[in-house]
């Protein structure tokens, strides 16, 4: 239980878990405890039970089940999408956005390492990704595509469909057919996400973003791909390997839920965005970032903000309000002890303003308490450390 003196606003980080949920798994677990490639009755009622798990959850994206492959989470997912390229013929190229999350990023770049040819697309100045920019990318030997659905630094919403129709039409005048893959991460229970709709190829989930168990995922497939993996044949042999049946079963029940709640969460969530961004603005020389940025704006995520106080870093702002109770980031939690801003950086934004910046993102029971928490503090905190 949160204590009453502290105010989480890191849920872009991770959601603290549906309790319920949690407590349904545990006994799950211990009477669904057979292996579901066993053929035994034990193995056969755990078999059935991944089945519904994973009908449940294509259900909620509006997918077939069997595009639904069961992962560790999603940095795995986005994984065997990505490793699937080391398996075309050489020479292949890949199209990254320069804004991508280092589970996809780093891949990337390991890729490249192994002698796949990256490049690299720069976003806009307010965060997103043109499609143009993705499509004038393309060429004859482009073997994937993966731009993310929205950004875990700046909730910059990607335009997804259109991304995807330039890559199509790109493609065919190049004579390539690269797979295009969205990291969803973000982006599920929180804002649309139409997986028929947008017409990527394969995208990727988190459970512990939205309050399912950390340790669980999911990789949507629209069509077959050759994984680099081979194991025990397990998950189509797409991802080999014993499956969490239990995590799976807590997963597809957090996602029915968060998708349930979802515009109830959003409306909340832009309530509170308002109330930060008036109050950022109350603060002389704070300021959002993109500076473009208003409340209510169409393309992002009210769920996340990054925001800067320029003369106070980041990094001491966000050590200062952990010790008043307020909880923030300085970007992805994955990558909180390097000292680079990788998507601001991209995006232009001035050494200041990125060196500066701490993430605020919300969740289901964030509430008006913790933003002015978080507001009053910084205020605080920047008016005594400001240099």
């Amino acid at each position: 239980m949160r204590s009453m003196t502290s105010h989480y606003l890191d849920w872009a980080a991770t959601a603290p878990p549906f309790a319920d949920i949690q407590i349904a798994a545990a006994d799950f677990a211990s009477t669904t405890y057979g292996n579901p490639s066993s053929a035994h009755t034990a193995g056969r009622a755990a078999g059935e039970a991944l089945e519904q798990a994973r009908a449940r959850f294509a259900g909620v994206i509006g997918a077939p089940s069997n595009s639904i492959v069961w992962t560790s989470g999603g940095t795995e997912a986005d994984s065997i999408a990505l490793l699937s390229v080391l398996r075309r013929q050489r020479p292949v190229s890949i199209v990254v956005s320069a804004i991508e999350h280092d589970a996809v990023y780093q891949q990337a770049k390991t890729l490249s390492e192994l002698g796949v040819q990256l490049i690299v697309v720069r976003p806009s100045g307010d965060g997103t990704v043109s499609p143009g920019s993705v499509a004038d990318a393309i060429r004859r030997d482009t073997a994937l595509v993966s731009v993310m659905a929205v950004n875990n630094e700046t909730g910059a919403i990607q335009p997804i469909a259109a991304i995807v129709e330039a890559v199509r039409a790109a493609s065919a005048a190049a004579g390539a057919d690269p797979f295009v893959h969205t990291d969803a991460v973000q982006s599920f229970g929180k804002v649309p996400f139409d997986a028929a709709g947008f017409r990527v190829d394969a995208a990727s989930f988190s459970g512990h973003k939205f309050g399912g168990p950390r340790g669980t995922g999911a990789l949507y497939l629209r069509r077959p791909l050759e994984t680099l993996a081979r194991g025990g044949g397990q998950e189509r042999g797409i991802r080999p390997g014993t499956v969490n049946v239990p995590g799976a079963w807590a997963f597809a029940a957090a996602a029915e839920r968060a998708l349930h709640r979802r515009q109830q969460s959003y409306d909340e969530a832009a309530v509170l965005e308002r109330q930060l961004f008036d109050g950022i603005r109350s603060i002389s020389g704070a300021t959002v970032l993109p500076e473009c940025r208003n409340a209510g704006a169409p393309g992002y995520s009210p769920y996340i903000t990054c925001v800067a106080f320029p003369g106070l870093g980041g990094e001491t702002l966000a050590r200062v309000l952990d010790d008043g109770g307020v909880f923030v980031s300085t970007g992805a939690a994955c990558s909180g002890a390097r000292k680079e801003r990788r998507v601001l950086d991209a995006m232009g934004v001035p050494r200041e303003l990125s060196f500066s910046s701490v993430r605020v993102s919300f969740g289901r029971d964030t509430t008006a308490e913790d933003v002015n928490a978080f507001l009053e503090k910084a205020t605080d905190a920047y008016r005594r450390f400001k240099v």
